[in-house]
């Protein structure tokens, strides 16, 4: 299996080579085209009970779209997301992700997933109870509305609501509400000798809601 990400950085598109027998898994409606033997089936992410409770108290998808070449000959596939921004592959071997709403692209075979727990902080601030884990042998596709920006944090660090992406599935977020707006602390665990363990996320440069506040303010 081939990837290549052209159109970079505002306008990413994903390109994808299957080979005989291969399959990805897509976030339903991220196809831009694909070659006409391609295999497209729609089913439930992950195991459906898992998906519908990430679905009314995550607000992640219920459904993606399995593709498969079932033909002898090398096939070809477009994704990208429905707004501007850029496309990241996650290699999971550095350890298993917990993806904000809406950041799933794609993600190749030997790729598990299943419910993380977010905690009452991230419900009361809209971005639901739990969010997604990847964890496994396989690769991961993100996509964002912002430049992407990997980051191993060694201390505590504060970001803005709606910039964060990803994070290790140890990474601990307190979110804190000042004035009108909504931060949120990143850190690590604290080990037995009470130092903090560095800890992996990623991040976007911009996000969408800011783009929304601005047109507003010009009305």
């Amino acid at each position: 299996m081939l990837f290549k990400v052209r159109c970079r950085p505002a306008f990413a598109a994903l390109f994808i080579t299957l080979d005989p027998g291969e399959k990805i898994t897509v976030k339903t409606g991220s196809i831009i085209s694909m070659d006409g033997d391609v295999t497209v089936k729609t089913q439930f992410c992950g195991f459906w009970l898992s998906a519908l409770v990430r679905k009314c108290l995550g607000g992640t998808d219920v459904f993606v779209d399995y593709l498969t070449n079932e033909t002898d000959y090398p096939i070809t596939v477009v994704l990208s997301q429905t707004t501007i921004g850029d496309i990241e592959r996650i290699d999971l071997s550095e350890g298993a992700l917990c993806l904000q709403p809406g950041v799933f692209l794609a993600y190749t075979k030997k790729v598990k997933i299943k419910n993380c727990w977010a905690g009452f902080g991230s419900w009361l601030v809209g971005e639901g109870l739990f969010k997604t884990k990847f964890q496994g042998k396989g690769r991961v596709f993100i996509a964002a509305y912002g430049g992407i920006i990997k980051k191993t944090i060694y201390q505590d660090l504060v970001m803005s609501q709606g910039h964060l992406l990803a994070s290790s599935s140890k990474t601990r977020l307190k979110y804190h509400k000042e004035d009108e707006k909504v931060n949120l602390t990143i850190s690590g665990l604290k080990a037995k000798n009470k130092r903090t363990q560095s800890t992996l996320i990623y991040y976007q440069s911009r996000n969408l809601q800011g783009l929304i506040n601005y047109l507003r303010s010009l009305v």
